[in-house]
């Protein structure tokens, strides 16, 4: 007479399948909660480079700069953006003898309830010149 030798049955159970569903779930819409700032934060990005083509920026002070920012935020098809002419600063680097243009902000998107994802940005670019105006 043979012995039987039972095995045991491999694989997922129903409950860890729903488990590993639902946190797949819940990254799932953190990240399309997320997508709207970090597709923002590229387009701030490049309008921030892009004012190094200029060669009188740095001669400008802040109210121009910011004017050159909201064209090319409107060129990228940003008419709101969530950066405003407060998160612009503009100051002197002694060190490396440059202007630096900053854009620093954060971006909030809600999630469900009352619970909401916040991302910080900060966008850096140095040029030649002095700081002339801040108004």
């Amino acid at each position: 007479m043979q012995k039987m030798h039972m095995r045991s049955q491999g694989g997922w159970s129903f409950i860890s399948l729903i488990l590993v569903s639902a946190v797949a779930v819940f990254f799932f819409i953190v990240g399309l909660a997320m997508y709207p700032g970090y597709y923002e934060a590229f387009a701030v990005r490049k309008a921030v480079n892009s004012l190094a083509e200029d060669s009188t920026i740095g001669q400008m002070g802040k109210p121009a700069i910011w004017n050159l920012l909201e064209k090319r935020f409107d060129m990228s098809g940003l008419y709101t953006p969530t950066p405003t002419k407060n998160d612009l600063k503009l100051d002197y680097d002694k060190k490396t003898d440059k202007k630096r243009i900053v854009v620093e902000y954060d971006y909030k998107a809600p999630l469900f309830y009352n619970i909401s994802v916040m991302m910080h940005f900060r966008h850096e670019l140095q040029v030649e010149g002095t700081v002339g105006s801040d108004d």
